[in-house]
């Protein structure tokens, strides 16, 4: 329910010290405004709407299961909810009479579970090409697969290329990471690291992966480098010849 989303929310908020932040999409309208007058936000601009991302947006109470909005902030919680919904989804699907195994997709977002297991190919992030051969594949079996990153959404202002998804502790587009795939169990925690780890830098996300038991990742720099968790190449199977 919207309660135990927005509680959820809360946990990861604090688990990434701010940097899942549902009042991002506030910074990415901003960029997106600039960017039709071919520009970028100004300083002050800039400044003042990370003033505005990093306030309290809401006040939940668990006995009165009530949640009030305490700003008028744009949120958004797509992205997250969508894992939420999934492995609910797949919870509820799996304890039917006659379920055995299931894989629910949502976006690319996969949650495989019980008795199936699905070999997933990742896209390459910088290919524009539906058929393009995936920079990597592996069978997902009891866990759930994210991946996020800067392709197909973002602005473009001049020759530069800038993110959708939004630093809210600076106010800038993530960059040092074009593409985060994360496997773990538990479908909210893959799809919370996955744009978790477009912002951090690669030193960053291991750390926090490390506290984390059982997350498995892929990460992608901008400079094209394949920055990977230590047991991801235990996971991957061989792609497939040109």
């Amino acid at each position: 329910d919207l309660l135990d989303v927005l509680s959820q929310f809360d946990h990861w908020r604090a688990q990434t010290n701010g940097v899942l932040n549902a009042a991002a999409e506030h910074l990415n309208q901003r960029w997106q405004q600039a960017a039709h007058r071919q520009e970028k936000p100004s300083e002050a601009d800039r400044q003042q709407a990370v003033i505005e991302v990093n306030q309290t947006h809401w006040r939940l109470d668990a006995d009165q299961q009530t949640a009030t909005r305490l700003t008028s902030i744009p949120l958004r919680l797509h992205t997250f909810t969508k894992s939420y919904v999934l492995g609910r989804t797949a919870d509820a699907v799996l304890a039917m009479p006659g379920v055995s195994g299931l894989v629910l997709n949502s976006g690319g977002d996969l949650v495989v579970r019980g008795n199936w297991s699905e070999t997933v190919a990742i896209a390459n992030p910088r290919s524009p090409a539906d058929n393009a051969l995936p920079i990597a594949r592996l069978i997902v079996q009891n866990a759930a697969i994210a991946t996020s990153g800067d392709y197909r959404r973002g602005t473009q202002v001049g020759n530069e290329w800038g993110s959708h998804i939004m630093d809210p502790r600076t106010g800038m587009p993530a960059s040092a990471v074009i593409s985060a795939t994360v496997l773990h169990p538990d479908p909210v925690t893959a799809g919370a690291l996955a744009t978790t780890f477009n912002i951090l830098t690669p030193a960053e996300s291991a750390s926090l992966a490390t506290g984390l038991p059982g997350t498995e990742y892929l990460l992608i720099s901008r400079q094209g480098e394949f920055i990977a968790s230590k047991g991801w190449p235990g996971i991957a199977l061989p792609l497939p010849e040109s």
